[in-house]
């Protein structure tokens, strides 16, 4: 009797690990094993009943065979760490540093072996100052800010290579993505005494003035276009990593509070400035912090509407496969 069955060892391929078989509860396999213990209760001769037991065997074994060698994850769940790069008014040359922070967590749906479906969410810190910029020009405005994006975003991927963990030759593969999301954004500086100031809601390009002015009001949510290039390794059929660079375009020009012009001093007084005396005195203290001691007029070029903000996030992380079925060969 083998052990955990009503069947008899001599009635029974040896090849077939029974007891594998009832753990992993396939529901093929779980059928034909119904079969087979049917069939050794059926008034059946001797003959016909071994002939039949006998195909139900070799039925089993070839569901085993098929499952074993085509393992393809439903779905997986993961998480990555790395870098933030800026790519805006205060890093007009594109340069990679300097280099912040990242982090995110993400639900993938496979569509087969190709096709994936991705929910993610991400922390993206972004900061850039002037005062790290070589050029004089760009030095001397003095601005910085910093910014801690929180990010959500669906994306579809596709792998170059079929891709299914724990079978040979299938373990790894290039891959793309490509997907829409929103981002929460609220940029901020430290005042010469460290203290901490939202930027958004001072209006530094006189957005709250009733003075001429080029700047636009903007909200602390906007769109993401994210598209992604990485490689996953499969270590396990369970069990991924991964290396992803995602850059990210987004609608808004304002993840580091500058776009267009000075506004000048006259959008900050109290007569024009929408809002407190003490908020109107702290606008006016951000706005220009030129370094050269030559105040910055109204219409004075402070960044580049033309072109709207970006970012990059270069990661690795750790994926879990799991809901894994075996299924028939995809091609």
């Amino acid at each position: 009797m083998i052990k955990g069955t009503n069947t008899l060892a001599s009635d029974w391929d040896p090849s077939i690990d029974t007891n594998h078989l009832l753990q992993q509860r396939k529901p093929a396999l779980c059928f034909l094993m119904m079969i087979h213990r049917r069939l050794k209760t059926l008034p059946l001769t001797g003959r016909l009943k071994s002939v039949l037991l006998f195909m139900a065997g070799l039925m089993s074994w070839g569901a085993l065979s098929a499952q074993s060698m085509n393992y393809l994850p439903q779905a997986e769940i993961g998480i990555g760490l790395g870098t933030a790069h800026y790519f805006g008014d205060l890093n007009p040359e594109g340069s990679l540093s300097p280099v912040h922070y990242s982090a995110q967590a993400f639900y993938q749906r496979y569509l087969g072996s190709y096709i994936g479906v991705r929910l993610s969410g991400s922390y993206v810190h972004l900061a850039a100052s002037d005062k790290d910029n070589k050029d004089a020009a760009y030095h001397n405005r003095g601005l910085d800010f910093a910014n801690n994006i929180i990010e959500l975003s669906l994306s579809g991927s596709f792998n170059f290579f079929k891709y299914a963990p724990g079978v040979q030759g299938h373990s790894f593969t290039p891959y793309v993505g490509l997907g829409i999301g929103g981002i929460y954004s609220d940029p901020y500086t430290h005042t010469d005494q460290g203290e901490k100031v939202s930027l958004r809601k001072l209006g530094t390009e006189g957005q709250l003035s009733s003075t001429p002015h080029d700047g636009q009001k903007y909200g602390a949510l906007a769109m993401i276009f994210p598209l992604s290039v990485g490689v996953r390794q499969a270590i396990s059929p369970k069990l991924n990593i991964f290396a992803e660079a995602t850059y990210r375009f987004t609608t808004s020009d304002y993840l580091d509070d500058v776009s267009t012009t000075y506004a000048g001093t006259t959008a900050f007084d109290g007569a024009n400035y929408k809002g407190s005396a003490a908020q109107a005195a702290r606008a006016l203290a951000l706005q220009d912090r030129s370094l050269d001691g030559k105040a910055r007029a109204a219409g004075w070029q402070r960044g580049n509407s033309l072109a709207k903000d970006r970012y990059m996030t270069l990661q690795i992380g750790l994926s879990f496969n799991f809901g894994t079925c075996n299924c028939p060969e995809v091609y």
